[in-house]
């Protein structure tokens, strides 16, 4: 997915609807809270389509926070090399997924065996500078020292070592699927509801790897062990400007640290309350009470049809706890 200027859009969007700004209106965010909160709490009776737009404003301009791809000029020969890296990829390794470059560092993100890791790229320029006959081998070869150096494994990680890395992510059942096979049994996983369920990252400077079931075996933990731990470091890395004393309008959290969704896990208990979580780094809260659901429910699906890491079309109603998926739309 390319960059389309999303502050421009953004720009556009704050000053055609003034209602809608950086920051809150009161003292109750912390000074020390850089997330880019967007909440925008509006009189009764203000059309809610106003939020969705920033909902889609705000997804546009995260999907490129962390890992931005042709956001940046680039030398002919860079750009160059970068279009027939992403073609050999696609070509004779469909298998490993290009998420994008890196921001301020010439490395791009790779999924590698259902794993992201962090690829420098200056040497594998500079071999394909030298010998451009050979760049197939070049690729085959980088991939290889990939998986043999660069991706964790199991045996390599201590819960010691872990423990203060591990983090949540909530996915989609049928994510989990799609990608939790892989490796070792399979990722621990636990349920959220009949649609999502919370997975588990150990979440270093260069690569996030999810936990898999041989993991809780050499470390003698249990899903519910590993769910509380990851929970309280999520807490402990910030809420992101989720309310505090319970939610009074509609609010977004993308603070962009792909931890968003799972901030639904820190939710105050509270009657009443819609939630959305259409990718990984998007969280909608929101009163029901005059809210457009229509409207909601259209925005929630465009934005995960467009996220490069969609979590769910639903809207979700906090119900005893739970989240309940209303009844989706005719």
């Amino acid at each position: 997915m390319r960059s389309i200027a999303p502050a421009r859009i953004r720009d556009q969007l704050i000053a055609d609807f003034p209602a809608c700004r950086d920051g809150t209106d009161g003292p109750d965010r912390p000074a020390s809270l850089q997330s880019s909160l967007l909440p925008c709490r509006y009189r009764a009776g203000m059309a809610f389509w106003i939020v969705g737009w920033c909902v889609l404003a705000v997804v546009v301009a995260i999907a490129h926070h962390r890992v931005r791809v042709g956001s940046a000029p680039y030398p002919a020969e860079v750009a160059a090399f970068m279009l027939r890296f992403e073609n050999e990829l696609a070509s004779a390794h469909p298998e490993v997924v290009f998420l994008g470059l890196v921001p301020e560092r010439f490395a791009c993100l790779l999924r590698v065996d259902g794993q992201e890791t962090v690829v420098g790229l200056h040497e594998a320029f500079r071999h394909a500078e030298a010998f451009p006959d050979e760049f197939t081998r070049m690729v085959a070869n980088l991939l290889g020292e990939v998986r043999e150096i660069g991706l964790g494994r199991v045996a390599d990680v201590d819960f010691a070592t872990a423990a203060t890395s591990l983090l949540p992510q909530v996915r989609s059942k049928q994510w989990l699927a799609d990608h939790g096979s892989f490796g070792d049994s399979g990722l621990v996983h636990r349920a959220l509801n009949d649609d999502l369920v919370v997975v588990y990252v150990i979440d270093a400077p260069s690569t996030m790897v999810f936990v898999c079931r041989e993991h809780l075996r050499r470390w003698r933990k249990t899903v519910d062990d590993l769910h509380h731990l990851a929970v309280g470091n999520l807490a402990r890395r910030g809420v992101a400007g989720l309310p505090k004393g319970g939610v009074v309008g509609p609010t977004v959290v993308h603070s962009g640290d792909g931890y968003d969704a799972a901030r639904v896990l820190l939710l105050e208990a509270q009657e009443g309350l819609l939630v959305a979580v259409p990718d990984r780094d998007t969280l909608w809260i929101g009163p029901e009470n005059g809210q457009n659901l229509e409207q909601l429910m259209a925005t929630t699906e465009a934005i995960a049809e467009q996220s490069a890491h969609p979590v769910s079309a639903q809207v979700y109603r906090l119900k005893d706890g739970q989240l309940a998926p209303l009844p989706t739309r005719s």
